[in-house]
């Protein structure tokens, strides 16, 4: 199903909102946590996360054919597996938002925190960037995608500035192969390493915006994870050849890539600018999402209603988080990587629907091969996939005991 809709976005002017998408908390924090996982096989990690990518960026572009309504995901796991399987999916999604959102606000609390020498800051900074775009999703499209282009901006300018400034300061050899040691933290390192790309599908949520979503997806999405997945490899390997692996802060890295104390500031007011960005367009994805499944009856149906319903519940289940991760700062870069592990079963869900739907041809194939990559993945990181685990379970359950007869 092919739809053209002269008053949506073309392909320029989502290219901010598709960069924002998936630019926040992975950009702040996975360059530095990366290297101090992974250490010689940092490289490796994001190319084999970035190379994922590009097979599921066929699968979501077919996915915009067969629904151009923004229900992508749950068009295509519906017809190749079931409808209840399908409408599992944006209550996963809604799963992985209230963890990974406020996990990476927190992180970005933290930057303003150590950046500008304002202590016990952290948790007021990243309630008010949740707050900023429950706001902004309520006044309209308008106000968010001027949000996203002027921090996506200063985003990308600020982040080649500490390249070049930390790359001539650089004291370390950077190893592209991995030393022997490192080669059992690649896979983890791998599922750590995705959260920083995943976002690319949300403008399947967005489709209604699109102009062509079915043609633009593609080329949207590709420019955004191509600029993006060289911004993050880059910021990894001018840490590693400045910073000694023992040394690095795993949450605020890209602070120890500052050469003085305004370039420090500057630093802290753009993690609070990327923050924002991401936040603003996964609130607007998910804000659609839970008011469909309530429409089908999988959540209250109050909350396909009134937009001031779904704020208050994504603002509730946002302060939990909140709590949990100003409480237990430990737990923010394994909250990460188990909201990656959610991401890595919905897509294995969405692949396993897609080869049923097409059948095996060239596309269908680069996906399926995948798919052994990604569950040993989960498997190697251990824990960090429980979350995900249950969440899958749960919601399968769910939907599955809700399910409508034909």
């Amino acid at each position: 199903m092919t739809t053209t809709r002269p008053a949506g976005l073309t392909r320029i002017s989502a290219v901010p909102l598709a960069f924002g998408s998936i630019a926040g908390s992975g950009i702040l924090s996975l360059p530095s946590a990366v290297y101090s996982e992974s250490g010689t096989a940092s490289a490796l990690v994001w190319v084999l996360a970035a190379a994922a990518c590009l097979p599921m960026l066929l699968m979501f572009r077919d996915a915009m054919g067969m629904s151009g309504d923004g229900d992508a995901i749950q068009t295509l796991v519906s017809r190749g597996l079931r409808p209840w399987v399908g409408s599992a999916m944006p209550l996963m999604f809604l799963f992985v938002v209230v963890i990974g959102l406020p996990a990476g606000c927190v992180v970005a609390g933290r930057y303003v925190e150590d950046g500008a020498s304002v202590a016990g800051v952290a948790p007021a900074a990243a309630t008010a960037i949740l707050a900023v775009a429950l706001v902004a999703n309520l006044l309209g499209g308008q106000v968010g995608r001027g949000v996203q282009l002027a921090g996506s901006t200063v985003l990308v300018v600020t982040g080649v500035v500490l390249i070049v400034s930390g790359a001539g300061r650089a004291t370390h050899s950077i190893d592209v192969v991995p030393d022997h040691q490192d080669w059992g933290h690649v896979l983890p390192g791998v599922l750590l390493a995705f959260w920083a790309f995943v976002g690319f599908e949300n403008l399947t949520f967005l489709g209604r915006e699109l102009r062509r979503p079915a043609r633009d997806f593609l080329a949207v999405s590709t420019v955004a994870l191509t600029v993006y997945g060289a911004f993050a490899l880059g910021l990894t390997l001018t840490i590693a050849a400045t910073v000694e692996q023992g040394s690095v802060d795993p949450v605020t890295g890209l602070l120890q890539l500052a050469t003085n104390r305004g370039v420090q500031v500057g630093v802290a007011v753009v993690a609070l600018a990327a923050m924002l960005i991401n936040a603003a367009a996964w609130v607007r994805g998910v804000d659609h999402l839970v008011a469909g499944a309530a429409r089908d009856g999988r959540l209250p149906a109050g909350l396909a209603r009134g937009g001031l319903a779904r704020a208050a519940l994504l603002a509730i289940l946002f302060g939990v988080s909140l709590v949990l991760l100003t409480t237990r700062p430990d737990l923010i870069v394994p909250a990460l990587a188990a909201s990656s592990a959610v991401f890595v079963i919905i897509y294995l869900t969405c692949t396993v629907a897609y080869v049923r739907v097409v059948g095996l041809r060239a596309r269908s194939g680069l996906n399926a091969l995948l798919v052994p990559a990604m569950v040993v993945t989960l498997v190697e990181s251990g824990s960090r996939s429980l979350y995900g685990v249950i969440v899958a379970i749960a919601c399968l359950v769910w939907c599955g005991v809700r399910r409508r007869p034909r």
